[in-house]
């Protein structure tokens, strides 16, 4: 009986040891993972914007080829020569004008900021502002060392940010040349049951980031007009230059509007005071449309988006990922409120995913969509 009851112990103790080794290693593993995905979350978000061009490519791809017939590849080709074409016009009709108003505008902004400094350090106020500055220059080594890191610094990041885009541009082309190839993957990917609704998910994702493009770029448009004609009537200079800056900074929530209106302030400062506190008066106002009606309303109806889940995932994707994680917060929500709806909602609960019309009420989304 002892040895009987030895060995179960010893049974016993072996099962122990085995899940214990078997938690350790499954939490190793996961540790693992978690670890190797945030190392490579950089290389994940451009994926993501690279998504997003595709979306757009194909979106207008696929437009042009229920309209005119043309086969869909054949429409990708043209949709993207004719935005290339563009583009280049563009740059080839605006870059002489741009190119003058930036050398003007680089040499413009210091002395706009000394001036600002001399304004504000005519108030006691000010004086205890500047006062608290720091304004210690070292030798001329250390100045020297101080503007080879700067520019070195400029450089990397320049360099970085042009790999980063061309990545996300021919990643993006390639993605949108044979979507199909990538969702069909992505797809063989769930059980045989769950394949048919994987698609349809992945289908009413695509169809929502088309749809929040569209917003974004409406709402890019109407506040670079807006800001074009209130420069333009206020007397601000270089009105084509600030109005493109600010059409193109409007598509980083928050941040980018702030960006752009720095040098047009600046630049007021040279005229007058005054004209540089309209300035940044009519910037504030412009935001506020943009923030408080233009986005809320396209982005409500369009693309069902709460204005405050908006608001704090653009806090939290900044604080967790920087400038990148503040322009991909947005789109990021999206992918997310379409699949917590159907997978989680529609699936799991079993319940019909509803979506808010213009009046408040709720109605019953289509799930097809």
């Amino acid at each position: 009986m002892p040895a009987i009851k030895h060995g179960g112990m010893d049974a016993s103790r072996g099962t122990f040891v085995w899940r214990v080794l078997v938690v350790v290693f499954t939490t190793v593993v996961i540790v693992g993972l978690l670890l190797f995905t945030w190392r490579i979350f950089h290389i994940l978000m451009l994926t993501f914007a690279s998504v997003l061009i595709a979306v757009f490519l194909r979106g207008l791809a696929n437009q042009l080829s229920d309209r005119s017939k043309l086969k869909p590849g054949w429409s990708l080709l043209l949709v993207t020569l004719v935005l290339l074409a563009a583009f280049t016009a563009m740059i080839w009709l605006l870059a002489p004008q741009v190119s003058a108003q930036v050398g003007e505008l680089s040499a413009d902004i210091p002395v706009a900021i000394e001036r600002l400094r001399e304004s504000i350090a005519s108030y006691a106020w000010g004086e205890f502002l500047l006062a608290q500055l720091p304004d210690t220059p070292g030798d001329a080594r250390t100045d020297e060392l101080e503007l080879l890191g700067r520019v070195g610094g400029i450089i990397s990041t320049t360099v970085g940010g042009l790999v980063d885009v061309l990545f996300v541009v021919f990643v993006g082309i390639y993605l949108a040349i044979n979507p199909g190839l990538y969702i069909g993957g992505a797809v063989r990917l769930m059980p045989l049951d769950k394949r048919a609704r994987a698609e349809e998910v992945i289908h009413a994702v695509g169809k929502q980031l088309q749809w929040w493009l569209v917003a974004r770029f409406v709402t890019m448009i109407l506040v670079g007009i807006m800001t074009g004609i209130g420069l333009w009537l206020l007397g601000v200079p270089m009105v084509l230059t600030l109005a493109l800056l600010i059409t193109f900074l409007e598509f980083v929530p928050v941040v980018g509007p702030v960006l752009a209106s720095i040098p047009a302030i600046l630049l007021a400062v040279l005229i007058s005071p005054r004209l540089a506190i309209y300035t940044a008066l009519f910037y504030w106002l412009v935001q506020s449309v943009e923030s408080y009606l233009l986005t809320p309303i396209l982005q409500h109806r369009i693309v069902h988006l709460p204005p405050a889940l908006v608001i704090i995932a653009e806090l939290v994707m900044a604080v967790v990922l920087g400038f990148i994680g503040l322009i991909l917060a947005t789109p990021l929500l999206v992918v997310i409120v379409v699949v917590i709806k159907h997978v989680y909602i529609e699936d799991v609960l079993g319940e019909r995913a509803m979506e808010p019309d213009g009046q408040g009420d709720q109605e019953p989304a289509d799930a097809s969509s």
